[in-house]
């Protein structure tokens, strides 16, 4: 392929342990993309909606993975997952974002073909003031299959927290959104660990939907657009199930005040368009922080065709023909995270 001054973006071989760069490009974030991002995914978080201005956490999200893609995964056939990620400052309309990258782990897979990247990502606003910070680890291809790499026989592999602890979450300032507001009845007080929120609605991915959603984050990874280099089938930007699964996670969990904490995340099994999505989520945790909120730790699951709620045996881990325990087929998000929720009457 003639290359020219076009750039084919970076493969393994060409990160390097250690290294730090600056992602492009930066980026205002206004009332437009909260109106895009409701219009997509049908989002009715009533604190990301109101005059105050704040920016949804999960469009923080987005803008940053966008500023990292012509970097890190503009070669990459699948994100992998996320840790350790805390959304540190809110973010307001008219804030600008960048975010830097640092390479912090590598290993080929044993195919030749690919190898995995785990980068750290840092999202700053205009004042410097960290917005968001996460591992990432991502596959990548390789430019020469015929050559191994030294991180074939000495992958370097990042030890990552298992979560976030309740005492690193952040305490977002600001009014906190009522009940009337919301619409919901629970509050912090009434949500238990061990029990089970299926959210009912359910939503068709199409090619115009997550394809627009993608281009608005301006992560232009050829593996979502490109149906000659997918066989007709351009896989959906992972982040188009969190951003819908999460949306409707608002049914049962109205009174939410915003994902501050990702323990881990993990985009489990693909999703193309005619892909009809759902959603339960899993209280892992309650713990009572001081002042008007408490942290809930939350396991949000998206599952594919097929509603969990119709289905009381289903389980989002299952053990393959040969006996080893899999991801069900059917679950394309399993995510961890810390979701502040009001106390009643705070």
């Amino acid at each position: 392929m003639k290359q020219g001054k076009g750039s084919l973006g970076n493969f393994f071989e060409d990160f390097e342990l250690g290294r730090e760069l600056v992602c492009a490009t930066p980026r205002v974030v206004t009332s437009a993309e909260t109106a895009m991002h409701i219009a997509t995914t049908n989002d009715r978080s009533p604190r990301f909606c109101n005059a105050e201005g704040r920016v949804h956490p999960i469009i923080v999200f987005h803008v940053v993975i966008g500023q990292t893609v012509r970097l890190v995964s503009l070669n990459s056939p699948a994100n992998l997952g996320y840790a350790g990620m805390v959304w540190k400052t809110p973010v307001f309309h008219g804030d600008e974002i960048s975010t830097r990258i640092r390479v912090v782990g590598l290993k080929e897979n044993s195919n030749g073909k690919t190898g995995i990247a785990y980068v750290e990502t840092t999202g700053r606003n205009q004042r410097g003031e960290i917005v968001l910070q996460y591992t990432r680890w991502v596959m990548v291809r390789k430019r020469d299959v015929e050559t191994s790499t030294r991180y074939l026989e000495e992958p370097v592999v990042p030890e990552l927290p298992d979560q976030v602890q309740a005492s690193e979450l952040p305490a977002w300032e600001g009014a906190l959104t009522t009940a009337e507001q919301t619409g919901g009845r629970f509050f912090f007080e009434d949500y238990e660990a061990g029990e089970r929120i299926y959210h009912f609605d359910g939503m068709t991915v199409n090619h115009a939907d997550h394809m627009s959603y993608t281009r608005l984050w301006q992560n232009t990874a050829k593996v979502h657009f490109d149906h000659l280099l997918t066989d007709g089938r351009p896989l959906v930007y992972g982040g188009f199930p969190l951003s819908t699964c999460y949306a409707m996670a608002f049914n049962g969990l109205e009174n939410r005040s915003g994902i501050v904490a990702m323990n881990s995340g993990a985009h489990a099994n693909p999703t193309y368009a005619g892909t009809t999505l759902y959603a339960y989520s899993d209280v892992l945790e309650t713990h009572d922080l001081p002042g008007e909120v408490g942290a809930l730790r939350l396991r949000l699951v998206g599952v594919k065709d097929g509603n969990p709620a119709d289905e009381p045996d289903f389980e989002r881990r299952v053990n393959d023909d040969k006996g080893r325990e899999r991801y069900n087929p059917r679950v394309v998000l399993d995510l961890d995270y810390w979701e502040l929720m009001p106390k009643r009457g705070g």
